[in-house]
């Protein structure tokens, strides 16, 4: 009887921690009429994880666009379009792409050991350290 003990007890420590673990997302749409009766939606995507950067994890897309100059990319880097989660490449964390005057695109002010970058029309918040993207603002320079 005690050996079914133990590998049940195991599969509950298992499930709990797993169940921790877990992330959850929330979707919502802003909506803005214009003087000029046009309207303007935005819809974020909000994920949050006990990481540490819950209230930074979400995904933007950027109904307001900056004019900047066109992107370089590093070389050999082909755009691609990440999302929370993902893993962008070292060429683009060591790469001249650091978006370091970001209060001029209204992108909150990163943390200690994370960093705005630029991705094409994107801006992303990455952990500096592995890469890991913590929120995405798609479309946001022209």
């Amino acid at each position: 009887m005690r050996f079914l003990i133990v590998p049940a007890a195991l599969a509950l420590c298992l499930g709990a921690s797993a169940a921790m673990a877990q992330t959850d997302s929330e979707k919502s749409t802003t909506t803005v009429a214009n003087p000029d009766g046009s309207v303007d939606k935005t819809t974020t995507t909000t994920t949050t994880s006990n990481d540490g950067y819950a209230q930074y994890r979400k995904t933007v897309t950027s109904k307001k666009h900056y004019d900047a100059a066109a992107f370089t990319p590093p070389s050999g880097y082909t755009y691609t379009r990440f999302a929370v989660g993902d893993h962008v490449p070292g060429a683009l964390i060591n790469g001249h792409v650091a978006l370091n005057d970001y209060q001029n695109y209204a992108l909150e002010t990163p943390p200690s050991g994370l960093v705005w970058i630029r991705n094409g029309q994107d801006a992303l918040l990455i952990d500096g350290n592995t890469g890991e993207v913590i929120q995405a603002d798609y479309g946001l320079f022209n």
